[in-house]
């Protein structure tokens, strides 16, 4: 089946929900045989004519969509509860909204950790989606969206160590601690009957303050207290995970998505479709003395940025790939490997706020180019 197949077996509003996903607003990605299917795959004629008439990310009450659609409210309400009981849309006491299909639906989905024919359909048409790529197109300009928390130890062991780099720090900040049911990311390539080379779907995000007890609440994850907590922080660091989060102080209610470059996305982004526009510049970079090392590839084995390598049986190391995880120093059997001070470091936003401010502008520029196909 071609573009044109699929134009001609989606009903007319399933292809018009498709291209509102398009949008650059939302990061979309282009029309395409792979994003028919997947609408269709969520929606029905019947609810595609309703959804296209729902706001993105903020919710309304089932009056006003029914008034945009031009429908009576009560055809609709059970359209819009079936939606949001499947976990398609938001569905909340203020009303219905959609969400850009990634980041978004795809985490809210299936981050309750449910597992069907038709949610195992799902998991592969997303990922088969977004390997294409599409997020290229966003890569154009530099936004310290996220960041990465290094191994504590290997960073304890420098001579200077700011607060904000310490996975204690953001332990100690809150009360409410809670780990996701499963790792949408590692869950979803599963499903397409890949199987993680360091963990398992079950190793799910850590998410802290309000951002745990809205999951919990939601049925998406569990309470945890500061001490299981340590002990799930050191587990997947020894699984050889890397720790990313919004570039936020450790105070403000967050989530960490503890990765793999087999698996994540994010970290498919940063090594292959020009994600790292989006990662900040960590606080410590790798540093390597070749006089100590012995060639033996250890390092490479941890590594998810593929920082390391080993040619001809003589090490390589790229610090343009390095995110200052520190995994590979603990590797390292020769201590070969140390953590110097990275000087294009920037400190993480105070707040939400700030941070939305803070890459606002790069945001717009990145949408803009996209827009214009530059």
């Amino acid at each position: 089946m071609n573009y044109t197949d699929s134009m001609t077996q989606a009903h007319p509003a399933q292809i018009d929900l498709a291209k509102i996903f398009t949008s650059v607003r939302l990061f979309g990605p282009p029309m395409s045989e792979k994003l028919i299917e997947l609408v269709c795959h969520l929606f029905t004629p019947e609810e595609a004519a309703v959804a296209r008439h729902l706001p993105f990310y903020l919710p309304k009450s089932v009056e006003k969509i029914a008034h945009r659609a031009r429908r009576n409210p009560e055809d609709i309400r059970h359209i819009l509860i079936s939606l949001a009981q499947r976990r398609i849309i938001i569905g909340a006491e203020k009303g219905y909204a959609l969400l850009p299909l990634m980041p978004g639906m795809f985490e809210y989905l299936l981050m309750d950790g449910s597992d069907s024919d038709w949610h195992r359909r799902y998991g592969q048409l997303i990922t088969s989606l977004f390997s294409t790529g599409y997020t290229r197109r966003y890569s154009t300009t530099s936004s310290p969206v996220i960041r990465n928390i290094p191994v504590q130890a290997t960073i304890e062991q420098t001579n200077r160590v700011a607060d904000s780099d310490l996975i204690s720090e953001m332990i100690d900040a809150h009360e409410k601690l809670a780990v996701l049911n499963v790792c949408q990311c590692r869950q979803s390539n599963e499903f397409s009957g890949h199987e993680c080379k360091r963990s398992g779907p079950e190793d799910g995000c850590l998410v802290f303050g309000s951002f745990a007890e809205s999951s919990v609440e939601r049925d998406c994850g569990r309470f945890v207290s500061k001490e299981e907590m340590h002990d799930i922080v050191l587990e997947r660091w020894e699984k050889n995970l890397v720790f990313m989060t919004a570039n936020i102080t450790p105070s403000s209610p967050n989530a960490i998505c503890t990765c793999c470059d087999c698996c994540c996305h994010y970290m498919k982004a940063v090594n292959t479709f020009g994600g790292r526009v989006s990662l900040a510049p960590p606080h410590f970079l790798a540093r390597i003395d070749e006089a100590l090392c012995n060639n033996c590839g250890k390092c490479v084995k941890v590594c998810n940025t593929h920082a390391h390598a080993v040619k001809e049986k003589k090490h390589e190391y790229d610090a343009d790939m390095c995110i200052g995880c520190g995994l590979c120093v603990d590797a390292c059997p020769k201590k070969a490997i140390t953590m110097e001070v990275n000087p294009d470091y920037k400190a993480p936003s105070r707040n939400w706020l700030h941070h939305g401010v803070r890459i606002l502008p790069a945001s717009l520029l990145a949408t803009l180019r996209a827009r214009l196909n530059i």
